[in-house]
């Protein structure tokens, strides 16, 4: 069984063709940046003032051996475990 083609080109199609693309007005395609300049710069503006907030709010607290001694004696933590953790 031999397999035929059902589509044909209608005659002289080529020959006209390149007469009726030349005849469509080429236009550029212009991309707009602007949402996409908005949206980095709405980042950047939220990343600095993310970036401000938490070193406003660090604290350079350290705390002494006395307190942590005390907290763990608060918690629950046994003298025996208080010595094994001071030992390290």
């Amino acid at each position: 069984m031999r397999k035929q083609v059902p589509y044909s080109v209608p005659d002289g199609y080529f020959d006209s063709l390149n007469s009726r693309l030349s005849s469509i007005p080429q236009q550029r395609a212009r991309v707009n940046f602007l949402p996409y300049l908005a949206m980095a710069a709405s980042f950047l503006i939220l990343l600095a003032v993310g970036n401000f907030i938490l070193n406003r709010t660090a604290s350079s607290y350290q705390a002494d051996d006395s307190e942590i001694i005390e907290y763990l004696i608060e918690s629950g933590t046994t003298l025996a475990q208080v010595e094994n953790i001071m030992d390290y």
